[in-house]
Formats: structure tokens, sequence, C-alpha cells
């Protein structure tokens, strides 16, 4: 996308602060990488790993993979300011949680995320978006998907039947154990050197 539109070989790039931190998540993933990578298969929607995800602006996140899930109330500094009015970010962060907890279990696999935000299905499946803070997130989601060998899509779900995450997001924990009844008893623990993310 940087070079689209320039018509001659010596014409320049102007290197951006969004350029420069795009080029440091391939510099850090290159640095790691050993050269293997793994085919995998073209599975149906249905036969690849399922996460069901939600955020209430004023509440928290919720999210979910089989029988395992994790939700957090957004840090008082986030609420305090004009992140918990960004709901694309808000959105899009319990997915970069689900993809740090649980990459061992995504690893050369394919992973369908189910999001009730048309805006963040967009986001992830073009993986850019005009907002620098949510640039943040999906730098990061790149990142760490690109370590796992991790193939995604995203796919838009109607809010009335993303109820589950729904429940977690707004700690509504009898209405989530009503619905879910086969989840885990415990949340994942959260890994709390995320929330720099609404930050830096």
């Amino acid at each position: 996308r940087s070079t689209s539109g320039l018509k001659a070989p010596h014409h320049r790039v102007r290197v951006t602060r969004g350029l420069r931190d795009d080029l440091r998540v391939w510099l850090s993933f290159l640095e790691r990488f050993n050269g293997v990578s793994f085919w995998q298969d073209s599975l149906p929607l249905k036969d690849a790993l399922q996460v069901h995800l939600d955020a209430a602006g004023s509440l928290g996140f919720g999210v979910i993979f089989g029988k395992r899930w994790c939700a957090q109330r957004w840090p008082a500094l986030w609420l305090e300011s004009d992140i918990c009015r960004d709901l694309t970010f808000l959105e899009f962060f319990p997915i970069v949680v689900a993809v740090r907890l649980w990459s061992a279990e995504f690893q050369n696999k394919k992973v369908v995320f189910w999001c009730d935000n048309p805006s963040v299905v967009r986001i992830i499946n073009r993986q850019a978006s005009r907002s620098p803070r949510v640039m943040r997130l999906v730098r990061r989601f790149v990142l760490l998907c690109l370590e796992a060998n991790v193939s995604f899509t995203a796919r838009h779900v109607a809010g009335m039947d993303n109820s589950i995450a729904d429940a977690l997001s707004r700690f509504q924990e009898d209405r989530f154990r009503t619905l879910a009844p086969f989840a885990n008893c415990m949340p994942e623990p959260f890994p709390g050197d995320l929330w720099s993310l609404g930050g830096e």
C-alpha cells in the first residue's frame, strides 16, 4: 500500500510513523522466525476453532473459547479517558486477549472470531484501520498470529445471538452460567500487560 501510486522506481515514499510501526512488527517477527511454517488445510468455517467475544463500554469485556473464558472490567484510567468511548477499540481488545491466552491451542490452526461489531470484523479481515489507537491492537494481533502461524477470519454475529459473551462482558454471572453450563468454573488469568495497549 505504501508504494501505491508511484510511477517510477526512483520516486520516494514518505515514511510515516504508522509505516515505521508496521515495519517494526515484521522486524520483531523475522528476528525470531526459524524459517519453518506449516501448510494449513482449507477448513470449512464450522471445523475451525470458534471464539466469541463482546465488550460493554462502561463495564468491561468477555471472551470465550470452548470451555475457557476470560472477563475483566476496564481499568480506571481507561474509564477516565476517552478510550471507553471508542467502541471499535474496546471490541477489538478481547480478540488480542484471546490470541495471547490461547496461542498454544491456536497454533497452526484456523480461528474464527465472532463479533457483533461490523467495524471490527472489517478491520480484522483487512488488517487495517484509520485509527492509530486501533492500529496498535491490529499490530499486536497480527504479530501474535504470525508467531503462532494462526490463520484467522472474523465473522459478524447479531447481538441477540452473542448472549454468552454479552453476559461475560456485563458480569452477569447467573446468566452466564445458565447459558454456558459447560464453561470452566474459573476464568483464565488475564495478562495485565495488555492494558498498556490503551496508552502506548
